[in-house]
């Protein structure tokens, strides 16, 4: 009997496939933890900035209604817990928000505002690099703790994702005379009771079972090996190769329908 070792490595698209659902994870989770940190804190600064701009509006177009010392004030009313600025005890801001020190000019301006203080905010804003349309409702601190865990749950499925990369990296499957590698494990081919070929060559191809001592060992043709033609469909030829020194029994989905019969 032939010798000759057939060793099916990682393929390049498997690698692709890793690489695109680790960046989408990863992606998410840098993304949900800049909301948690920044993200919804800005939204929460254009958003009650945009209602006292509002508010002001209506006051200096009532010419007994405005009094100059609310100019003087924060155009937020916001309070520091613990060196963070919070509106109604839920609502965070960023630390740096001046709109919770003081009111800017453009809603200081009795006459501007109350000619138009829409006009004034869409100065404010771009001033400020703030959106004109503020968000349909703030965010507290719940809000901001669920952008935390999401963030958190991405990045352990992200490193769970680079696991099985280095995993995947270090392992092959292949055919050495009579020894079989799959799965990390190493077993002869004499062990196999059994080969459920029926998602090898039909719907997800690529994919076979072989059971050793009761158990299944997945030979999975499309990670390692897989089947270009221009480099030899290594994984086709593992299995020719393997079904060349099995004697045992085959489950293909023609069997199947036979006996379904």
């Amino acid at each position: 009997m032939t010798t000759t070792s057939i060793i099916c490595r990682p393929t390049r698209d498997t690698f692709v496939r890793f690489a695109i659902v680790l960046a989408a994870f990863f992606g998410f989770g840098l993304y949900f933890f800049y909301d948690g940190a920044i993200g919804y804190r800005k939204a929460n600064e254009v958003y009650f900035s945009y209602q006292a701009f509002a508010e002001l509006g209506k006051d200096a177009s009532a010419a007994t209604a405005w009094k100059a010392e609310k100019a003087m004030q924060p155009l937020i009313s916001a309070e520091q817990v613990e060196g963070e600025w919070i509106v109604e005890g839920k609502y965070p801001l960023p630390a740096n928000c001046d709109a919770a020190r003081t009111t800017p000019a453009e809603a200081a301006d009795h006459a501007a505002m109350s000619k138009s203080w829409a006009e004034c905010w869409t100065a404010y804003t771009a001033r400020m690099h703030y959106p004109v349309k503020p968000a349909e409702h703030p965010y507290d601190t719940a809000a901001i703790r669920e952008q935390w865990i999401a963030g958190g749950v991405c990045m352990c499925i992200s490193a769970i994702i680079i696991f099985f990369i280095l995993r995947t990296r270090s392992r092959v499957m292949s055919l050495r005379g009579d020894t079989v590698t799959a799965c990390g494990q190493t077993f002869q081919v004499a062990d196999i009771s059994r080969l459920d070929l029926r998602q090898w060559g039909k719907g997800f191809k690529g994919i076979a079972y072989a059971t050793v001592n009761g158990r299944k060992i997945r030979l999975d043709g499309m990670t390692y090996g897989g089947f270009d033609p221009a480099a030899g469909q290594p994984a086709e030829e593992f299995m020719n190769a393997l079904l060349a020194r099995y004697q045992g029994e085959i489950l293909e989905y023609e069997q199947t329908e036979k006996t379904a019969g």
